[in-house]
């Protein structure tokens, strides 16, 4: 994956993250402060990275193996379910407040980045497909 493609996918990621995680904290503290709680941006900050991670992870098998495939995407997948499961039950047991808040919030995230992750698995496939169909027209 070039540069820009990268950059592109950051920032959208970086954008999401910001207009989300503000959006849905402005709404849980002025409208339902009751269900608002302190360690809230931990969730904003746990997708960015991870998402992060996600973008330069496929692009080094990109590089290594020269495309992404769907079994590499769902392995990736796995791993964010499983760090997700981690995240909650260290949450759960290292702070414990509002548990099931933290938890709605923590999933309502995951399908959103589940989404953009989808996008993005696309975007390489697109670019696959685009790099495909000009070799074989040059090829006849």
């Amino acid at each position: 994956m070039k540069g820009r493609l990268k950059l592109k996918l950051m920032a959208l990621f970086t954008f999401i993250d910001v207009a989300i995680g503000v959006t849905l904290g402005g709404l849980l503290y002025t409208i339902w402060p009751e269900h608002y709680f302190s360690w809230y941006p931990s969730i904003p900050v746990f997708y960015w990275v991870t998402g992060i991670v996600l973008t330069y992870f496929l692009d080094r098998v990109k590089k290594k193996k020269g495309d992404v495939t769907v079994t590499t995407y769902m392995l990736v997948r796995f791993c964010k379910f499983t760090f997700v499961l981690v995240f909650l039950w260290l949450y759960a047991n290292l702070v414990g407040e509002q548990l099931k808040t933290f938890g709605f919030t923590l999933m309502l995230f995951y399908f959103i980045y589940l989404g953009l992750e989808t996008y993005t698995i696309y975007l390489f496939e697109k670019k696959r497909m685009k790099r495909e169909k000009k070799e074989n027209d040059e090829r006849y």
